[in-house]
């Protein structure tokens, strides 16, 4: 086993980046190559590359790390070729001798394993058939067993097993192996291969416990079963290394637990071996003890063999494969170790070991980081591991704190988690820095890993001085690292990071005091943003905007939980709110956050508590507020408040009197600064401020309530047409909001006709309409002369389209009614979308946006992003044809890092609303960027080479995969697309034929359409071809010159065996044949589809 050992030295697989930081310690130093055995003469392959010498015939590629012409199998030297000679007769070697090779025994270990039978049955009938005198029938039934796991259909003999040596039986499987197949039972997903890796290992693990008192001590079984899986671990086929260093990670684990149990009697039989001795000191004879003696000279000898067995299976395939190329058998190998230092931490868990997973930390795949971390995390939960764990932890510390911020999700939040045990073990280990990169993440958009640097935060820097500190300190602490952070706007993900692991987050009453006090006056913003963001999640359940939850999905809370924390924040909230108010009355920031608190009450508690006075204090403290305040975010928070406190009918009627009041007061307001505007030539600044005020609180309460007592349409109309007269600072400002209003005015006088709420309902429809025609001839004047206010203009000129769209007609029985129905002209619906192209699809790089400071840009794109969300809104509601989305698909490779969240979103509705509107849509925007190219490119003739045509190619690609695989759904729409694209690449449309001096100047379109090719079924596929050649006039030598190259890559892209089809650009041979499995019965039942209609054409 030593010699064999000696050989399994020299072949290593390199698969990670090694950590060039870790060499100041031996025990960690990376593994170099003078670590790794003796290095060999180097021998090459006829394609140059470097091969070992304990390679054969076969040769899998992937396992073979570094640089290397061709990935794939090699094409001549060794291998064979795809496309090649002729595959040999199965069952012949290349020498000439018989190999065995049967069908499936449905009787043999792998198939009862496949099936699922009852692995302890199956492990007692063969231990039986070993022990009764077939000795080497059952070893080769369980030799085979491995091979066949392996998917190998060679067959091994009891004569081969006493004749060969393992290398040369392994040889010979290898050459009997079919590679043709990528796939072998322990990667397989079948349903019948569902549980095959669970069984597998349960078989090997039940087979080891059940002989562990006899046969794997017998110098047989296990010296030959460790032996084939050494080699099979130590093949370039991936399959045999695969399944054998799985096969033998699990045979390890299950030594060290005989191991384990082999050490518990140990200790029981030197505890009574000390029992017995004393007892001989008194009597001078003791016949138990010789029994004692000889039964743990028996247990060394025994442990001795598996120390044996276990450090061999390390050396000769675990020291090897950790680093192998393929991800999985280096997850197993680090799941495995780690599984051997938990139970068995004696032997294990030493710095020899460690250091593999160390170096692990640094693998490319996160994968096989994650096992790493999930291995390390059980150790630092137990005490008396700690010790051992010391020296690792400081040496690979600052890898696990730069994995905090690793691109996989899963990684950051196991090792956020590890780094909370590891301090709660050495406090002193991670410095400030360290923390620093886990303190940010509190911010992060993944709540499981905002939530695990929450954890942090609580052990860290909320419960570090005592377990006796109060929450007002707490509290006093968690507002202090608010401020610190730098993130003010960002308090509900630090709320939702603490919500549910630190019960201060909903001491509402503490935070109240705190306020009412003078002991956080410095952060009281700070403190209001925080107890805010907490109320509002507490009530609702609602995690904040733009925080995902990743792969699990949101966690629903329960109902009466949300009901008893919304009854808590009343009974604290309600009387202590207006004082709230009273001493933040003049702070803007703070009456913000605090004016939304009443929304989360339950109304309830007013009559049911006797709370009428703190519901008058309330009131009279937003009537205050709306009086000294006049900006929008105040104002419409009050508004809703109001109208929240309406939807109780007790509270309704305390209030209805105080609200009425305050309307008429606002109304009055506006009403007299309209007059004084129409009656004085010019105002003065305080004036026209007064007047914008008047504006902000009227339509603040315009926008939750129907106000019809006060009808100022025709004052605000002629105020709006004369808003020049206004200074610049307030022209923009007293324009939107007198659009506003008009606005809110046709939205409710719409609602009462369509709820039947009028008298006259014919002549309320007639002034209805005659006031949307007057509405609509303000906002077409803006939008054409760019006037002030032109962006929230826009808004409502899209929300008024899509409430006096088509569904009228539909949604009421009124001859008046179905008349406001509103149709856009060509022209207008044209000045739309130049309007939308010119101001949201705007060069980042541009020099007016480059000059503009950080702030300005991050608003100017807010408002981007609004004009064309209520563009496309346009088009999801039908009121713009589909065919206008091409203007924005046109865009959305290059904006969508700014836009892609709208784009995908119109995208798809526009997909569910007409597949083939959208296909067509689709081939329009790819002709758009076509006919762009074709204008910068030298004689009108795009170059396919070109990188901006690559780039063009990508988006079809993408188009393409939005359809998703289901070919039979989506056929119309790739046959639409094919049609379109033929028509345009050869110019069917024009009547002269614009050709070049090789044939049409747009034949390179058709390698832009041939990214939907794939997505064809195979009947469509012949009919589009047949439509191409149709229309195709052309002569047999055109083919040969290079402008008609993009013709034949789309022909044969086409054509029904493109495994044959060669690259006309590269002359290189193109991919294999693929092994994707077809559908079964589909071309036999079929509808016509336009591709097949084609042909009539």
């Amino acid at each position: 086993m030593e010699e064999s050992f000696n050989e399994h030295m020299d072949i290593q697989h390199q698969a990670l980046r090694t950590p060039d930081q870790i060499t100041d310690d031996s025990v960690f130093r990376s593994p170099s190559i003078s670590t790794r055995g003796r290095k060999r003469k180097p021998v090459y392959t006829d394609d140059g590359i470097e091969i070992s010498p304990t390679m054969d015939r076969t040769i899998d590629r992937s396992n073979v790390v570094g640089p290397s012409p061709k990935r794939g199998r090699p094409r001549g030297g060794l291998g064979r070729p795809r496309g090649g000679s002729a595959r040999r007769p199965v069952g012949v070697t290349p020498s000439g001798q018989d190999i065995q090779v049967v069908p499936e025994d449905v009787n043999s270990l792998f198939s009862m394993l496949k099936r699922g039978e009852k692995l302890s049955q199956i492990i007692d009938e063969w231990i039986n058939e070993y022990e009764n005198g077939n000795t080497e029938e059952a070893l080769v039934r369980l030799q085979q067993c491995f091979i066949d796991c392996c998917g190998c259909k060679g067959r091994v003999n009891s004569i081969m097993l006493q004749s060969l040596e393992y290398k040369e039986i392994i040889r010979r499987l290898t050459e009997e192996f079919d590679e043709e197949s990528g796939d072998y039972p322990l990667i397989m997903t079948a349903h019948q291969y569902k549980k095959f890796r669970q069984n597998f290992a349960d078989f090997i693990q039940l087979l080891v416990m059940k002989c562990k008192n006899g046969i794997i001590f017998d110098s047989r079984l296990m010296d030959s079963v460790i032996q084939m899986l050494t080699g099979l671990a130590d093949s370039q086929v991936r399959a045999f290394r695969h399944t054998a260093t799985f096969a033998a990670m699990k045979l390890s684990s299950a030594l060290v637990d005989v191991s384990l149990d082999y050490y518990e009697q140990q200790k029981k039989t030197n505890l009574q071996i000390q029992t017995e001795t004393a007892k001989l000191n008194i009597s001078g004879t003791n016949d138990r003890l010789e029994y004692l003696m000889s039964y743990k000279a028996n247990l060394d000898e025994r442990m001795n063999d598996l120390c044996l067995m276990i450090q061999y299976i390390f050396k000769s395939v675990f020291v090897h494969r950790y680093r192998d190329i393929v991800s999985d058998i280096r997850g197993i190998c680090i799941s495995e170790i780690g599984k051997w230092m938990r139970i068995y931490h004696r032997e294990f868990l030493e710095d020899s070991y460690l250091k593999y997973i160390g170096w692990s930390l640094y693998d490319k795949i996160p994968e096989v980081r994650l096992k790493c971390i999930q291995a390390l995390a059980p150790l630092y939960e137990e005490p008396e591991l700690i010790h051992k764990l010391e020296l690792f932890t400081g040496k690979f510390k600052e890898r696990l704190v730069s994995m905090v911020m690793d691109k996989d999700n899963d990684v950051a939040v196991k090792t956020c988690q590890l780094l909370t045990s590891i301090y709660k073990v050495f406090p002193h280990l991670l410095t400030l820095e360290d923390c620093v990169p886990i303190y940010e993440t509190v911010y992060s958009t993944n709540r499981a890993l905002a939530v695990a640097a929450g954890e942090f935060l609580n052990v860290k820097v909320f419960q570090n001085a005592g377990a006796n500190l109060e929450n007002r300190e707490l509290i006093s602490d968690l507002v202090q690292f608010f401020v610190e952070s730098n993130l003010q706007n960002h308090a509900a993900y630090l709320v939702d990071a603490l919500i549910d692991t630190n019960p201060m987050i909903k001491d509402w009453s503490t935070m109240v005091d705190l306020l009412l006090s003078n002991e956080t006056e410095k952060f009281d913003k700070e403190l209001i943003e925080v107890m805010t963001c907490a109320i509002k999640q507490a009530a609702t359940g609602d995690t904040p905007v733009g925080r995902f939850h990743g792969k699990k999905g949101a966690v629903i809370k329960d109902p009466k939980q949300i009901y008893d924390e919304k009854q808590k924040i009343s009974q604290i909230l309600i009387p202590a709110l207006p004082k709230l108010l009273q001493k933040f009355a003049a702070e803007r920031e703070e009456v913000i956050n605090l004016t939304t608190i009443p929304l989360h009450f339950n109304l309830d508690l007013y009559p049911q508590a006797r709370l009428g006075l703190s519901l008058d204090e309330l009131v009279s403290m937003l009537i205050h507020i709306v009086e000294q305040h006049s900006e929008d975010e105040v104002l419409i928070n009050i508004a809703h408040v109001f109208s929240y406190l309406s939807t109780n009918i007790a509270v309704s009627q305390q209030i209805e009197t105080a609200k009425l009041r305050l309307i008429d007061t606002l109304a009055v307001s506006m009403r007299h600064g309209i007059q004084r505007f129409h009656e004085d030539e010019q105002l003065l600044e305080d004036d026209e401020a007064a007047i914008l005020a008047a504006f902000r609180r009227f339509a603040a309460f315009y926008a939750v309530e129907d106000l019809r007592k006060w009808d100022l349409w025709d004052m605000v109309v002629t105020l709006q047409n004369n808003i020049t007269r206004f200074h610049d600072r307030f022209q923009s400002e007293v324009s939107e909001k007198a659009i506003l209003y008009l606005f809110l005015s046709l939205a409710w006088d719409l609602k009462r006709l369509l709820n039947e709420q009028e008298a006259n309902i014919d002549q309320a429809a007639k002034r209805l309409k005659k006031r949307r025609d007057q509405f609509m001839h303000l906002l077409r004047n803006i939008l054409t002369e760019l006037a002030s206010g032109v962006e929230h203009a826009f808004k409502c000129l899209c929300d008024l389209l899509i409430l006096f769209n088509w569904k009228l007609c539909s949604d009421s029985p009124h001859e008046q009614i179905k008349q406001l129905e509103l149709n856009l002209d060509k022209d207008f619906a044209n000045k739309i979308s130049v309007f939308v192209l010119d101001n949201v699809f705007v060069d980042a790089n541009a020099e007016t946006l480059q000059n503009l400071e950080v702030p300005m840009q991050i608003e100017l794109m807010h408002k981007r992003r609004n004009l064309l969300a209520q563009y496309c809104k346009l088009i999801m509601h039908g009121i713009l044809p589909i065919m206008d989305a091409a203007l924005v698909f046109r865009n959305y490779n290059r904006f969508f890092t700014d836009f892609g969240d709208i784009l995908k979103t119109l995208l798809n509705k526009c997909r569910e609303l007409d597949k083939v509107a959208c296909a067509r849509a689709m081939t329009v925007a790819l002709i758009f960027i076509f006919e762009d190219l074709k204008v910068s490119s030298p004689n009108r003739v795009v170059d396919p080479n070109d990188d901006e045509f690559g780039e063009l190619k990508d988006l079809a690609k993408r188009f393409a995969q939005s359809y998703g695989t289901d070919s039979f759904k989506n056929r119309e729409a790739f046959a639409m697309i094919h049609k379109d694209g033929i028509v345009h690449a050869l110019e069917l449309q024009n009547t002269q034929r614009r050709r070049g001096q090789n044939g049409p100047t747009n034949l390179a379109f058709l390698e832009v359409i041939m990214e939907f090719s794939a997505r064809l079924m195979q009947q469509d596929k012949k009919a589009v071809l047949n439509y191409l050649q149709k229309h195709t006039n052309f002569s047999e030598n055109d083919v040969e010159k290079e402008a008609w190259n993009s013709y034949m890559l789309y022909k044969n892209s086409l054509m029904e065996k493109q495994d044959d089809i060669q690259s006309i650009r590269s002359g290189l041979p193109t991919r294999g044949r693929g092994r994707g499995r077809g559908r079964a019965g589909r071309q036999s039942a079929y509808s016509p589809t336009p591709s097949e209609a084609m042909q009539q054409d």
